[in-house]
């Protein structure tokens, strides 16, 4: 690529003012948002030295560990909620340059500012950005893999300087995310097709470095997917494997799930599928350009991979989140077969509905400013309604981390079956067994109380693993009324239970 050319984008105002725009509404939600479990496990996980984090992140969350290890020294500086989100918001600007830079060079012919316009607002980008997890670093790396294989691999002339920042970039990526490594079997398949035999040679090279620089990560990571597997309960069909990786791949393609009705949803995200892709094959099958070429097997091997371990780890296993690194590919591979018809008209009307369609997500998916759990709310609901000796069960089990962080009342939390064991993390642990063991639970932890809260966070399952929810409702039923009830977001309700005279 022509360094002039990287240069004026580098120092282009609207590049800056971009990033900067990125970084509105993140801050504005920030300290309004509650927090996840998921969430809590981070805040845990980061809220002491170096040395935990490793090993926490190693067994209790079955994760690399190079992010935590970096929020917790973050965390050093300031131990508040809203500064540990700011490490995930502050990746976003650096994910918009980032995608600005690749597009330049995997599609020349588009302007890269509205590429990354589009990723400024992308609402799984911006669902990363707010989320104190590792999925908003693991964005910036897979965009830098991107970036640096073109400069390194695929440009007619490769640099030797970006070869070497390629290899750093591909082991910080192993100990940032696993499915990160999908992407480094992606390039390797992308130079073979392109027959770039002394590219890949190197390529090659600089995966055994990575490879050996990850070896001692092998034994930890082969105890983690041992682990993690075996949350799996019922193996999926080929249909079901079929129909869950399109499900989550066309949310980061087009984002259409905020549509009503269900039918115009589905519709028009086939029919936008269908034209980009039949676009984009004829733009490969009759000009045969190196990068599309490289794009579409990009595409071709994460989808497969993340296929493949869905099959492998159920439905868990392979979220939304876990496939970041689709979203830069799959923008790219969009305005490259918009560009098909050489008028910028068509590029603009791809980048408007893009731009509508994550606007509109992002509009009513925070509209009710609060992430699933509504834990602020919760806390807020229960102090001002609660008297002395009434305990609070939480169901699941989980879901008693985040509600901590809000609750200051006058009663105990009850985690229900039981605390969550932050020695190994097991979802079976939050199951419910039949209704003797519950009734045992809250004789034993609310005894003597007349009246007990029940807060029920509404999550039934861990993939197809049930947690038997209806048991509970049944002792709710049999041995509880309900005086009074309120329902929060997605979907909690609370409900304050008098004892029945038996």
């Amino acid at each position: 690529m022509n360094a002039q050319n990287e240069q004026n984008l580098i120092r282009s105002p609207m590049l800056w003012l971009l990033m900067a725009a990125s970084l509105v509404l993140p801050l504005a939600l920030a300290p309004v948002l509650n927090i996840r479990f998921d969430e809590a496990f981070t805040l845990d996980t980061t809220s002491r030295d170096v040395a935990y984090a490793i090993r926490q992140a190693l067994t209790f969350e079955q994760q690399a560990p190079l992010y935590f290890v970096v929020l917790t020294i973050w965390r050093n500086l300031d131990s508040s909620i809203f500064f540990a989100r700011l490490f995930s918001i502050l990746c976003l600007p650096l994910f918009v340059w980032i995608t600005a830079a690749t597009a330049q060079r995997y599609v020349k012919s588009v302007n890269p500012l509205l590429i990354a316009a589009v990723a400024a607002v992308h609402q799984q980008v911006v669902w990363s950005a707010l989320d104190i997890r590792l999925y908003s670093l693991m964005l910036v790396m897979s965009g830098l893999l991107m970036l640096l294989f073109y400069d390194g691999f695929l440009s007619e002339r490769p640099s030797r300087r970006a070869q070497v920042l390629y290899t750093v970039a591909a082991i910080l990526a192993l100990y940032t995310q696993y499915y990160l490594g999908f992407q480094l079997v992606a390039g390797a398949a992308a130079l073979v097709v392109l027959k770039k035999w002394k590219p890949l040679y190197r390529y090659l090279a600089a995966m055994f470095v990575t490879g050996v620089a990850f070896s001692p990560m092998l034994l930890a990571f082969s105890q983690q997917f041992s682990e993690v597997s075996s949350h799996t309960e019922d193996a999926l069909s080929v249909m079901q494997l079929a129909k869950g990786i399109y499900q989550r791949t066309m949310p980061l393609f087009v984002s259409t799930d905020w549509i009503e009705p269900e039918a115009l949803k589905r519709w028009l995200a086939r029919i936008l599928a269908l034209a980009i892709s039949a676009l984009f094959g004829w733009k490969l099958l009759n000009r045969r350009e190196p990068a599309d070429v490289a794009l579409a097997v990009m595409l071709v091997v994460l989808t497969g991979f993340h296929l493949a371990a869905y099959a492998l780890l159920g439905e868990q296993g392979i979220q939304h989140r876990h496939m970041s690194a689709m979203i830069l590919p799959l923008l790219l591979g969009g305005f490259s077969a918009a560009a098909v018809f050489q008028r910028r008209r068509a590029v603009y009307i791809w980048l408007a509905l893009l731009l509508f369609l994550n606007a509109g997500y992002l509009y009513f998916a925070y509209l009710p400013l609060a992430k699933p759990g509504d834990f602020v709310r919760v806390a807020e609901f229960v102090m001002a309604n609660e008297a002395e000796n009434q305990p609070i069960i939480v169901f699941h089990a989980d879901a008693v981390l985040p509600l901590e962080y809000y609750y200051h009342g006058k009663n105990k939390l009850i985690a229900l079956p039981q605390r969550t064991n932050f020695e190994v993390w097991d979802p079976r642990q939050n199951v419910l067994k039949d209704e003797a063991q519950i009734v045992n639970i809250i004789n034993q932890q609310a005894a003597g109380a007349e009246r007990i809260w029940l807060v029920n966070d509404g999550w039934c399952r861990y993939g197809t693993l049930p947690f038997n929810c209806q048991i509970l409702e049944n002792v709710v039923g049999k041995y509880f009324e309900v005086e009074k009830s309120q329902a929060f977001y997605d979907p909690v309700t609370v409900r304050l239970l008098r004892r029945k005279a038996l």
